[in-house]
């Protein structure tokens, strides 16, 4: 993601290290004293524009899907697995944009990015196209007012791969690249350019943030990365516009990043725990043989208080949370890190078989049939699209996958509040593994649910990437099974989006999901996952059983209801 060469004779000075911001507020730019207005790169900012160029020239193609591995020369050694368009934004992946680059006329480039306000010769290289080469500039006003018109005006060619990029600058705020801006409501951008004063080693880092009411914020970090200049922009994000605020939230996992992806015999990292953020953990060694951790060998029945930077071998650990009376064995390898809102979260690496596993005895607790084999190819499709977090690949929650290892399932009351069930584990046997393994390779969804109550949707229902497939269901269909309603109180409402919401209502932007913040400032939607994750933090995991049909105004707050459990998408598990 970093350009390779330096800017020579940029207004950036040598002592400038703090935060430089830009605003777009009612279609004017406002700056910061001082802040520069010339010209300059923006590294990955551009990436976007380089996706409506391919779009020009491919009119009714959908972009490709391509392996982003160890020998594909992207910022992430190890790569970035199975990537889509939305998904290599969310992780600004260089190797899929270079070949978006490569597969369009460097004349269509040029005309794009000129039509957008960026500076570019006539025939851009690859790199200078997606940013990688200091040649491309762009005034931080004009770059600002790009994004703003990215985000509110269709293409004329191309609207369906529109949708999937901002699908990908959606996530990316969520869980990418930008998260770190750490609020709901926003699509997000980062890049990062050879320090703008010169420095030798150095890199400066832009992140940009708007959202669909037409405000948008810019920021600039002379001295870091993209994801450090995220960081520094939640401070003046929460000030200026606290509707949305993630808070703990949506804190992530500070976490060292792995050599390795979610490839074929590579462990699959799972984070555990990550919304309960534990303050103590405790791990106990099952079984008759010893294992070595970061302390030295542990034998049988240790028991270990985890701190930040402990390291457990493989083996079979039984992970106790004393103070929330809540456990989970897993077989693999546990690595425990601080948590960036507080508390301790654990690193799971477990392999791929026994990934499935926890994921059925969380999904399918005692079920037999072809239904756990659907699941179980289901699983192993999710795990080749690749990691959705950076430092580790997927969450234990429905945000990613259910997953409770070996167990006890746990039966969640509210968000800190557990009950273990008394569900058996019925690992896969060896029959059904390889069936499983073998559907996988076939076309397939990707995705399960609890329950489609009658009602599925697809993909980009939830998540706006452009796959309009739905998986029918044969048990459900035609049918309206698992209604639900759930109040809303004002409080509750106020702790999960702040206290500027005015009304709540659900819209489908382009057939997306979206429930709907009516402000003094505007409209803001939120995806499904954004608005699940938030009124879980206020209201409990099941606040939102799955995509509300309509939420209307009740005496205390709001009142939502709707069909079904999880979020309707691909493979039903429901009875």
């Amino acid at each position: 993601m970093v350009v390779a060469a330096t800017v020579l004779g940029s207004p950036i000075g040598p002592a400038a290290r703090a935060l430089v911001t830009w605003r777009l507020e009612s279609g004017r730019v406002v700056a910061d004293g001082g802040a520069p207005v010339d010209a300059l790169p923006v590294g990955s900012l551009q990436k976007p524009f380089v996706a409506k160029a391919w779009a020009t020239a491919h009119p009714g193609a959908i972009p490709p899907t391509l392996t982003c591995d160890s020998k594909s020369g992207c910022w992430r050694r190890s790569g970035h697995g199975i990537v889509d368009l939305t998904r290599a934004t969310v992780v600004s992946c260089n190797a899929y944009f270079r070949e978006l680059a490569r597969d369009t006329p460097p004349s269509t480039i040029a005309a794009t990015l000129r039509a957008a306000g960026f500076l570019t010769p006539t025939t851009p290289s690859i790199d200078a196209a997606i940013g990688l080469d200091p040649e491309v500039t762009i005034s931080p006003g004009s770059l600002l007012l790009a994004y703003d018109r990215l985000v509110r005006e269709p293409w004329s060619a191309g609207e369906p791969v529109r949708r999937s990029l901002l699908a990908g600058l959606r996530e990316s705020a969520l869980d990418g690249t930008a998260r770190g801006i750490e609020s709901w409501g926003y699509w997000a951008k980062t890049g990062t350019v050879t320090a703008l004063d010169g420095a030798p080693a150095a890199t400066s880092g832009w992140a940009v943030a708007v959202d669909d009411s037409g405000w948008g914020v810019l920021g600039l970090l002379p001295r870091g990365t993209g994801r450090d200049a995220a960081r520094a922009l939640a401070e003046p994000m929460a000030r200026l516009r606290p509707l949305g605020r993630r808070g703990a939230v949506g804190a992530t996992v500070a976490a060292p990043r792995s050599a390795k992806a979610v490839e074929a015999g590579a462990p699959v990292r799972v984070s555990l725990f990550d919304t309960l953020r534990p303050a103590r953990v405790q791990a106990q060694l099952v079984g008759d043989a010893p294992a070595l951790s970061s302390r030295g060998y542990e034998g049988p029945g240790a028991k270990v208080d985890l701190r930040a930077g402990d390291v457990l071998g493989a083996g079979l650990w039984d992970l106790i949370l004393p103070d929330l009376r809540v456990e989970r064995r897993i077989q693999g390898e546990v690595r425990a890190v601080s948590h960036a809102g507080g508390g301790l979260s654990v690193i799971a690496s477990v392999d791929r078989r026994e990934y499935v596993d926890g994921v059925l005895l969380a999904e399918l607790p005692g079920r037999l049939g072809a239904v756990r084999e659907a699941l179980a190819a289901a699983v192993l499709r999710f795990v080749d699209l690749g990691p959705r977090h950076e430092g580790f690949d997927f969450c234990d929650t429905t945000h990613c996958a259910w997953f409770v290892g070996r167990g006890p399932r746990v039966s969640w009351l509210g968000p800190t509040e557990g009950v273990p069930s008394r569900s058996e584990r019925r690992p896969l046997s060896n029959e059904e593994w390889l069936r499983a393994t073998a559907l996988a390779k076939e076309e397939g969804p990707s995705h399960w649910t609890a329950h489609c109550g009658g009602a599925p949707l697809s993909p980009h229902a939830l998540w706006g990437n452009g796959d309009r497939r739905v998986t029918p269901c044969p048990r459900h269909a035609g049918t309206t099974g698992r209604p639900w309603r759930r109040t809303w109180s004002r409080a509750e409402v106020d702790r999960a989006f702040g206290p500027d919401v005015e009304d709540i209502t659900i819209d489908w932007p382009d057939g997306v999901w979206s429930l709907v913040l009516v402000t003094p400032s505007g409209r803001h939607g939120l995806l499904y996952d954004q608005a699940h994750r938030a009124l879980a933090s206020a209201a409990g995991w099941s606040a939102l059983p799955s995509p509300a049909d309509r939420v209307t105004r009740v005496a205390d707050g709001w009142m939502g209801e709707g069909v079904g459990l999880g979020h309707r998408v691909g493979v039903c598990l429901g009875e």
